[in-house]
């Protein structure tokens, strides 16, 4: 059995708000939104695999601290959670006088879990990568070191409502191989990124139109692991398009078997 833990996905939406008075807004109410469901549903669908999702508040709070935490799983995702949300503990607010605190670097033991062996997903977004206005901070950080991809240092994104193109450039490689991939459909946006040496580049990508290309999917062996990063959304709103796609789920149900070095 595959054991994924995947980091993100979950959105509370605020709804409705009122304006009682110029001083006053209600909320009558929330409600919580998964938007990772079609992921998550696409890799339950394989018998071998069993997911385990901590949206980004549970993160904060219950993501593993040790080791021997962390090597339950075989597979990490990492989707739309900004680096903070790692790095900072619930302790760190509630302080007890004189008492020291210190807690462990979740992002180092991220990087040392995958070079002992694991499997990590970073995707796209708006909180991944660098992220919109550089929000989601993972520049420099341990993580990135274990990722095929250099970050840039500020915002990220380009934003691509007219369509941007996938093109393949090894339609060998066990991640891509027995998928149409000319007929993925348009994503509405992506992260720029700088492929590392010896990382393995498996797809571009390109706005509609244009002829420059940019990373989308890379993989590399990290010490006894692996790592993958894909440059776009796996979920909405980059990956609106995508996730209609009949290979969608395939592909990512492939990608997690990757991963787990079981491809």
């Amino acid at each position: 059995m595959i054991r994924v833990l995947y980091a993100g996905g979950g959105r509370y939406r605020i709804s409705p708000l009122f304006l009682i008075t110029p001083f006053g807004v209600e909320m009558k109410g929330f409600e919580y939104e998964n938007w990772a469901e079609e992921f998550i549903e696409g890799l339950r669908g394989d018998p071998e695999i069993e997911v385990v999702q901590m949206p980004s508040w549970e993160v904060h709070s219950s993501f593993p601290r040790t080791m021997e935490e962390l090597r339950k799983y075989d597979v990490l995702v990492i989707e739309e959670v900004e680096a903070d949300v790692f790095y900072l503990y619930p302790e760190f607010y509630t302080p007890e006088r004189g008492k020291v605190i210190t807690l462990p670097n979740r992002l180092e033991l991220i990087r040392r879990w995958v070079e002992d062996g694991g499997g990590l997903l970073m995707s796209g977004g708006w909180l991944t990568f660098q992220g919109r206005l550089g929000r989601g901070l993972w520049h420099g950080t341990p993580v990135e070191e274990a990722l095929p991809v250099e970050f840039q240092e500020f915002d990220d994104r380009v934003e691509t409502p007219e369509g941007a193109y996938l093109r393949v450039v090894d339609p060998e490689h066990p991640l891509m191989r027995g998928i149409p991939w000319e007929a993925c459909p348009p994503l509405l946006g992506y992260n720029r990124a700088k492929l590392k040496p010896g990382a393995k580049l498996l797809a571009t990508i390109s706005r509609a139109g244009r002829a420059e290309e940019d990373p989308l999917i890379a993989v590399w062996d990290y010490g006894s692991g692996r790592s993958m990063a894909f440059a776009s959304d796996i979920t909405p709103h980059w990956g609106t398009n995508f996730i209609g796609w009949d290979y969608y789920k395939p592909f990512w149900v492939r990608a997690i078997k990757w991963l787990a070095g079981e491809l």
